[in-house]
């Protein structure tokens, strides 16, 4: 029916017979444009996105009306005229209505003073997509045929195994697509820690890089021919068994702000498809709300609060998402966003990060941080400001790399509460061939860097850090920052051990009756140089999430008078 919709809007309005020729012209022309969009390009067949593409048609049909010798030419070329601009005006709602700030009212969106939760150790993503691609390249080589495939898109998603990396291994180009009709299945690897990539053997009859009816936009399109169609992904049942996750939904305000109605799940095991309503959606799936919703989300909300005018013209309250590049060239390497990322926050649900800074192009400052749940598109947005972004912890790594920074770059800043203090963790990777060299952790309040080997030792070091007091900076203290739970302990010391790292001397205390061992430095306390065992002491300290080494904030030895 929308083929013949689209042949009808560019016939001329005549059933003279000296017209036939013209009018299978006309036809033939709107044929063609009316396949490359439901069949190439794959659009929803619906009346409203006919109402979005009328411009179209009705430039062509002005253009050749006021050239033809017709008496009827002005009136017809008038109703062409009503359909463009009703078009246009669809097309641009609620902008042009002053209505822009409903697209940021409309976001599900609670902002917060208070920052994250304590991170889970375990839990930290370490593992950049240069490096995740790194090494399925490597297990992509142990395929029969490795030269007819290639990676295809990351995306990331949360399995038994923790949070991974997870793309299909797709066919390399249209030609050996032409000779091959399925791909050989996914592959995934952890993005928590150093590891092997590992292929999930179950091949697809549906896929991205496979041609006509195989092509899985087409496939999904078909399953549901007029609903919007957001980015697919491949995610990971709890038994491995993996599956395209293709979003669809609706436009609530003309053609703007998308909201999800369900889901469509592609079985690579059983070639099946089941649609699920966005409430039915089975529990393993995370990417309800895939990454291009959460990019629009986080535009509309920092951007449009006050109105389009005040986007574009005075900028007040105006904030938008950090835009940062690393310095690799890793080819081949294709990312679901560039915009947001994928992260297990304190709840161990996946959500979307982001941080969001001024409009200025060089700025390495905060104004906060977002984050999107990938199951209900809920979104809270915590301000931080006068921390360092993601760019400007970029910045402080590849300044504190040196010399290896020729080799080596930051990439993928994510942003955590480490014991209590906020940070960002910065993978650094070989700029060739995205393997992974180090981590570095900076302090998002003063830039402070560690740069260690492994997530365990920037951790330890970051946690050192932190009792030296090198993390913090009582002139530029944040009221809107979290600190790790101060408590207040007092005992009998048992064993008492100074141990100098890095020109600092660090005491580390046990108690009678306490299972925490505390890390004192001369800075919480004077009285630590002159403690021995059976001293009776006072210590404040940060109780930190499993974690029994705790740094000090106030050390009394109460048998110094």
């Amino acid at each position: 029916m929308y083929y013949i919709i689209m042949i009808l809007l560019f016939l001329k309005p005549s059933i003279k017979k000296e017209h036939f020729d013209e009018q299978i012209a006309r036809g033939l022309l709107g044929l063609i444009f009316g396949w490359f969009l439901f069949y190439i390009a794959c659009v929803d067949r619906s009346i409203y996105f006919i109402m979005a593409s009328l411009w179209v048609p009705a430039i062509f049909q002005m253009s050749l009306s006021l050239g033809s010798k017709e008496k009827n030419k002005s009136k017809f070329a008038l109703v062409m005229c009503i359909l463009l601009f009703l078009s246009i005006g669809y097309n641009l709602y609620p902008y042009i209505t002053g209505g822009a700030s409903k697209l940021a009212s409309s976001v599900p969106v609670k902002e917060s003073n208070n920052g994250i939760s304590k991170a889970d150790a375990s839990h930290i993503i370490v593992i950049s997509p240069e490096t995740a691609y790194y090494e399925m390249q490597k297990m992509l080589g142990t395929l029969p045929n490795p030269s007819i495939y290639s990676i295809g898109e990351l995306g990331v998603t949360m399995t038994k195994e923790g949070a991974c990396y997870v793309a299909p291994i797709e066919v390399d180009g249209i030609f050996r697509a032409l000779t091959n009709s399925e791909i050989p299945g996914a592959i995934y690897v952890s993005a928590e820690k150093p590891e092997e990539a590992k292929v999930v053997n179950v091949p697809s009859k549906i896929a991205e890089s496979l041609l006509f009816n195989k092509d899985l936009q087409r496939y999904l399109r078909k399953q549901n021919p007029s609903s919007i169609l957001f980015q697919a992904n491949v995610e990971l049942d709890d038994n491995n068994n993996p599956y395209y996750v293709g979003s669809y939904g609706h436009y609530k305000l003309g053609r703007k702000f998308p909201v999800i109605d369900g889901v469509i799940l592609y079985s690579f095991k059983d070639a099946k498809s089941v649609d699920y309503k966005v409430d039915k959606v089975p529990e393993w799936v995370d990417e309800i709300y895939p990454s291009d919703v959460s990019e629009l989300y986080n535009d509309y909300f920092g951007t449009l609060k006050l109105g389009l005018l005040n986007r574009v013209i005075a900028k007040k309250g105006v904030h938008i998402p950090t835009t940062w590049q690393s310095e690799t060239n890793v080819q081949g390497l294709k990312v679901n966003s560039s915009e947001v990322t994928g992260v297990i926050d304190t709840d161990g649900r996946m959500k979307w990060f982001t941080d969001h800074t001024n409009t200025s192009n060089d700025s390495t400052t905060m104004t906060g941080y977002s984050m999107m749940d990938m199951k209900n598109g809920k979104m809270i947005y915590y301000k931080t400001p006068g921390y360092i972004n993601g760019k400007g912890a970029m910045n402080a790594v590849d300044k504190a790399l040196g010399a290896d920074k020729a080799n080596w770059a930051p990439v993928q800043p994510l942003f955590y509460n480490i014991f209590g203090s906020e940070a960002w963790v910065v993978p650094v990777v070989n700029k060739n061939d995205g393997a992974i060299v180090k981590i570095g952790i900076v302090a998002a309040r003063n830039s402070y860097v560690v740069i260690e080997d492994s997530k365990e030792a920037a951790i330890e070091s970051f946690k050192n850090a932190i009792s030296y007091g090198k993390t913090s900076d009582a002139s530029n203290k944040n009221a809107n920052s979290v600190k790790a739970q101060e408590k207040l302990t007092h005992g009998k010391i048992i064993r008492i051990n100074p141990v100098t790292e890095g020109g600092n001397t660090v005491f580390y205390v046990k108690l009678a009756g306490n299972n925490n061992i505390f890390m004192v430095t001369k800075s919480a306390g004077i009285d630590i140089v002159l403690t021995k065992e059976n001293d009776e002491v006072e210590i404040k300290y940060l109780d930190i999430k499993d974690n029994n080494i705790v740094p000090t904030i106030n050390f009394k030895n109460n048998n110094l008078k």
